[in-house]
């Protein structure tokens, strides 16, 4: 069966805003009771994560209710505040290029790139093979998608979000974001 997850993702917080940012979303998330205030072991790691709040499915329901919920022990929300490459854990995947529509599965190089650009020893360019434009790995298309950034909030086991709630989460950070979904 497996671990799924769910990943929020703000590709625009800066290192130094995605502390107080994600303190922000947490704070609300707490008062609204989607997660608990108090982080428990309830992620797939030794780290402590926020488990669902009594009104976790306003957030996430899907018609599926708390038995969906509540059958996992793995079910919290982890918050990540550092440079981070948000995947699927899935392959394959395709890069669709904005310029000439290719639609491709990416090569041994995008990876050098993805390292590059998470090292920070460059941009992490990588170019069209069809076309010939290079562009950030962050500026690609995925599919599905990935995030690149310094803040994402990562929901385990969690029903498929509500689309209200990735909005609201959206305009609560002033940016844009990617939701990206995930299994072990």
């Amino acid at each position: 069966m497996g671990e799924w997850y769910q990943m929020i993702v703000d590709e625009e917080a800066s290192e130094e805003d995605a502390p107080v940012l994600a303190s922000s979303i947490r704070d609300w998330l707490v008062a609204e009771g989607i997660i608990e205030g108090t982080p428990t072991d309830c992620l797939l790691s030794e780290e402590k994560g926020y488990p669902p709040g009594p009104n976790h499915i306003k957030a996430a329901d899907a018609g599926l209710g708390d038995d969906y919920m509540f059958r996992f022990g793995i079910n919290g929300m982890e918050i990540i505040t550092e440079r981070t490459v948000f995947h699927t854990m899935g392959f394959p995947f395709e890069l669709l290029c904005a310029d000439c529509g290719h639609l491709f599965e990416p090569p041994y190089e995008w990876g050098d790139a993805v390292t590059e650009w998470y090292v920070r020893t460059g941009p992490g360019n990588f170019p069209c093979p069809q076309c010939g434009v290079e562009r950030s790995i962050t500026e690609w298309q995925y599919d599905p998608p990935w995030g690149f950034g310094n803040l994402g909030f990562k929901f385990w086991n969690w029903p498929p979000f509500e689309p209200w709630f990735v909005e609201e989460v959206s305009r609560r950070l002033g940016h844009p974001v990617v939701v990206v979904d995930g299994k072990l």
